[in-house]
């Protein structure tokens, strides 16, 4: 087994911990990280250099099941396993503020005794990150972000969409224009209560210029503008890197067919994922440990082809990483630290 495959064991098997089949009591304060095993995660291996067995020990040696990668919803694709979330992830889905959208605290209780499709990811913490799409009604979930401060986490959360009653599904579903766009921020601080830093930690989302509204209009709809709602936010490298991208894709509306994106377009890059088109880039969110910073580009480490299995590409034979423009080879691999 790899060297850096023994180290993020080590670090992981540290947060395996046995949930009881009664519905614990919530936690008043967040587990403690100091004991985590303070080897430094390495860059995690790539899928096509590991076996299946190795690609998923870390996950396996929580108990989880593997078998050969679950399907799953965004981000996780089809790398998942399910088990029993790690301690730290099943007590911040207790303690979400009330006010996030569609949770009540029964629902959030038993999305945190259930079993639950999750991934490891290396991060730049102590401790590994995590992935974990949650089963609820509609689409939810959860990637962990550690920092240089062992004592805190930032979780990123998405979702979930709607109540899961139907009972309201105007008044209790988030607009359709917030499709990927409408994420939190929660940071913990050893001892604390998740708090909302959305806005401290994220720079806001792109606009459009009136010019782009009118020239990306006829690629989303039969007649009118394109809306700075419009862009979406790519979360398919959650499962691998802190890294998320504003993009904006040529959608079919009805029976319209939107003719295909030029590759001369100033914003446009090819996307192999779906089918080596031309959609628009509008920039890049990299976790720097601390805050999400936006760039224009990235190393190609940080925006790496998506594994369908332990050896598969999703990327067309032909895809080369220099086919995306945004793509900087000259860059380091590594996401930009603060501080020493």
């Amino acid at each position: 087994m790899p060297h850096r495959l023994h180290a993020f064991l080590a670090i992981v098997l540290t947060l395996a911990a046995p949930m009881t089949a009664c519905a614990p009591p919530v936690p008043m304060e967040a587990p403690d990280a100091s004991t985590v095993d303070s080897t430094a995660v390495d860059a995690p291996l790539p899928a096509n250099e590991a076996g299946e067995a190795d690609w998923l020990a870390v996950e396996k040696a929580m108990g989880a099941d593997c078998g050969g990668g679950a399907i799953t919803d965004p981000p996780l694709g089809d790398i998942a396993c399910s088990g029993q979330l790690p301690e730290h992830l099943a007590w911040f889905l207790r303690n979400i503020p009330d006010g996030h959208p569609f949770l009540t605290a029964a629902e959030r209780e038993d999305a945190a005794q259930a079993r639950q499709s999750f991934k490891a990811v290396s991060g730049l913490g102590q401790r590994p990150d995590f992935v974990a799409v949650i089963h609820h009604f509609s689409l939810f979930w959860i990637r962990s972000l550690e920092g240089p401060d062992p004592d805190t986490t930032v979780y990123l959360v998405y979702g979930p969409q709607c109540d899961a009653t139907w009972s309201d599904p105007v008044d209790k579903c988030f607009p359709d224009d917030a499709y990927l766009r409408e994420f939190k921020l929660y940071r913990v601080h050893k001892g604390g209560r998740p708090e909302d830093v959305t806005r401290e930690l994220t720079p806001p989302a792109p606009s459009l210029t009136p010019a782009e509204r009118r020239r990306y209009g006829v690629y989303l709809h039969p007649d009118g503008d394109a809306k700075a709602t419009d862009v979406k936010l790519d979360v398919s490298r959650l499962a691998y890197v802190p890294v998320l991208r504003w993009v904006l894709r040529p959608v079919q509306e009805g029976d319209y067919q939107p003719p295909p994106m030029p590759s001369s377009d100033p914003r446009a890059f090819d996307d192999h994922d779906w089918g080596s088109t031309s959609i628009a880039h509008f920039g890049f969110l990299v976790w720097t440990g601390e805050r999400f910073e936006l760039r224009e580009t990235v190393p190609p480490g940080l925006w790496p082809c998506r594994t369908v299995r332990s050896s598969e590409h999703a990327c067309g034979a032909r895809y080369d990483s220099h086919a995306d423009r945004y793509l900087d080879h000259r860059e380091s691999t590594e996401p930009k630290r603060k501080g020493p």
